[in-house]
């Protein structure tokens, strides 16, 4: 994968296959998500999508918490060591993993924590 937007399809096709919109580099809160899921005007999930700075995608997948019900980082499945060492981090802040293979099938490697944001309606 040669750019953040290789991730961009198969996390749609997640977001869809859940029965939710895809709404990308949607602006809220003064943040702007690479995917949102949008089911009822409710934002579902948020999605941060990075090829290899993991610690930023958890900072704003972190973020993202404050208004959406769950929150993502989406990366490369060859990034899957990096994630394993501090896989910790994204568990302690319900921050949930999605890797994308070669294939562009997605494996969800840890489940995001589902809150109930203050700014999740659109």
């Amino acid at each position: 994968m040669k750019s953040d937007e290789d991730l961009r399809l198969p996390v749609n096709d997640g977001i869809r296959s859940r029965g939710w919109e895809p709404l990308n580099e949607y602006r809220i809160c003064w943040r702007i998500p690479d995917v949102v899921g949008v089911e009822d005007r409710r934002i579902r999930v948020a999605v941060e999508m990075k090829l290899s700075d993991w610690k930023c995608a958890l900072n704003q997948a972190r973020v993202y918490r404050f208004f959406a019900e769950m929150s993502y980082v989406a990366m490369p499945s060859s990034k899957q060591h990096v994630i394993l060492r501090n896989i910790r981090d994204f568990n302690s802040l319900g921050i949930g993993i999605l890797l994308v293979r070669g294939d562009l099938s997605v494996l969800e490697l840890l489940r995001g924590g589902k809150c109930e944001p203050p700014f999740s309606q659109i």
